[in-house]
Formats: C-alpha cells, sequence, structure tokens
C-alpha cells in the first residue's frame, strides 16, 4: 500500500471513528439485532484477535458502547455485566465488569433506532412516549412507555451514609443520585407503565427503586424499538458527581433487565 493510500485509509477510518464517538456521546447504548446465537469477545489484534469470552446473545441484549476498537473498522469495543446462567423475571445490573471487541454487524445503536414521541402532562408528573413511527396505527392502539415522576418520601426512611458522609443506602437499598443531604425538592421515579394493545405492565419495584433525582429534559431520555417486542428506555438522571445513567430493555411488555451506573459530569 503507497503512503497515499495509505493516507486515504487512515482519513477515512478517523472521521468512521470520530462519527461513532459524536453519535454515542450521550446515549452510550447499542443492543443486539440479530436472532439469537454465540458471540465471540475479543482483544485487540496485537493480541492476535485472542477470544476472550464467548456470550450467548439473544436479540434485544444490551451493551454499553466504549469506542471504535483500536485499528479496526468492523469492530467496536463493547463492555457488558456478566450474566446468570439462569434468567430470572427481572435483574438489575449495577456493574459492568467484561469488555471486549465484537462485531458491529450484529448490533444497533440505541440512537439510531426509530424514537418514540415524548409528551409532558399538564401537571408535569408524567411524560409519556409514544410510538408515533408508524401514522396507519391507530393513535389509541400505539405503544405508550409513561414515567411517572413525584416528591420523594424518602425523608420518611432509614439512611445509611458512607464515611464520608453520602447517603448510599435508604431502607437497606443502594441510592442513585445523591449527596449528603436529601434536598426540600427532591423527586424520584414512582412507576414507569407499558401500555400496548392486548398486554402492557408496570415497573416491578426493583427496577425503580431509589432513583432519586430523574430528568425531565427530553434530551437526556428516550424509548427507541427494534420492534414491539423490543423496547429500550433510557435516562440520564442526577447532576455533577451525583449524575448516572440507567438503561431497561422491555420485552413483550415487561422490563427484564436493567443497566444503572455512575456517570459524574
Amino acid at each position: 500500500m503507497t503512503f497515499i493510500y495509505k493516507a486515504i485509509y487512515l482519513s477515512i477510518f478517523s472521521i468512521f471513528s470520530c462519527t461513532l464517538i459524536n453519535a454515542q456521546d450521550k446515549v452510550p447504548f447499542g443492543v443486539v439485532k440479530a436472532e439469537e446465537g454465540y458471540a465471540m469477545v475479543r482483544v485487540h489484534k496485537e493480541d492476535y484477535r485472542k477470544i476472550v469470552d464467548k456470550i450467548r446473545m439473544k436479540k434485544g441484549d444490551v451493551f454499553v458502547y466504549v469506542k471504535p476498537a483500536p485499528g479496526e473498522t468492523e469492530w467496536i469495543w463493547i463492555k457488558y455485566p456478566e450474566k446468570e446462567e439462569l434468567p430470572k423475571p427481572f435483574v438489575r445490573y449495577d456493574s459492568l465488569n467484561k469488555e471486549g471487541m465484537v462485531n458491529k454487524g450484529r448490533i444497533a445503536f440505541i440512537d439510531q433506532l426509530p424514537k418514540f414521541t415524548p409528551v409532558l402532562s399538564k401537571n408535569g408528573r408524567s411524560i409519556t412516549f409514544t410510538d408515533n413511527n408508524n401514522q396507519k396505527i391507530p393513535t389509541a392502539q400505539r405503544t405508550k412507555v409513561v414515567i411517572d415522576i413525584y416528591p420523594s418520601s424518602a425523608k420518611f426512611k432509614k439512611q445509611e451514609k458512607d464515611a464520608e458522609g453520602n447517603i448510599v443506602k435508604i431502607d437497606k437499598q443502594k441510592t442513585w443520585g445523591l449527596g449528603k443531604e436529601l434536598p426540600e425538592d427532591l423527586k424520584e421515579i414512582k412507576s414507569v407503565r407499558v401500555q400496548q394493545p392486548g398486554r402492557g405492565s408496570v415497573f416491578v419495584r426493583e427496577a425503580i427503586k431509589n432513583m432519586f433525582d430523574p430528568t425531565m429534559d427530553f434530551d437526556n431520555m428516550g424509548v427507541t424499538s427494534i420492534d414491539d417486542d423490543h423496547i429500550f428506555l433510557y435516562m440520564i438522571n442526577g447532576s455533577g458527581e451525583h449524575r448516572y445513567t440507567t438503561f431497561w430493555t422491555i420485552k413483550e411488555g415487561r422490563a427484564i433487565s436493567q443497566i444503572i451506573y455512575s456517570n459524574p459530569e
């Protein structure tokens, strides 16, 4: 390869890499769009693309996108939680302890999927996301995801603090979005509801417990989907050093998993 061709190749790759990074700057999630199967997780080619993990990927499985794999055009670097062998009705992952690169042909980025339309309620306490992507479907039959945000009752509950005085648990459960004190106007997620023709659900308490200072900014939240059976809700909540990101997977009308992690500004 001549010097000129090398320069052209590197320029194209740099543009491609920057595009991916910018596209995923605020919503760093991807989902598996392929059908069920296994994916080989590898490390950088300097290690001869050594296989470090073999993960079972199902359509709609979620991971956190990190960056384009170094020196690669068909692979991306991801972080993902370690899954249990026996699936549970709902599971929350608050740590991403595995990483490596997978082929990007099997995945779709969240912010590139069809988006639902958000509307704030008149009382300012609920946000309804509606799937308006197919205008042929009557409004009453369109899928909706409703988030209810209300004043928190945390001040009436038992608190636990760490050595630095930060509130780390309320009612023996880990907290998100809090510092050393509870603000007077503190809010929290009270419920999330999924409405679909013939089915629907309310998120289990475990999926929303102790999630404080939720965003009401449409730029920091969204609902997207692969199809009616695979819907995704994400929020960037809190502020400053207490900001955190969360992402729920909704399969066949009910929440089945959540990824949540600290994401300080």
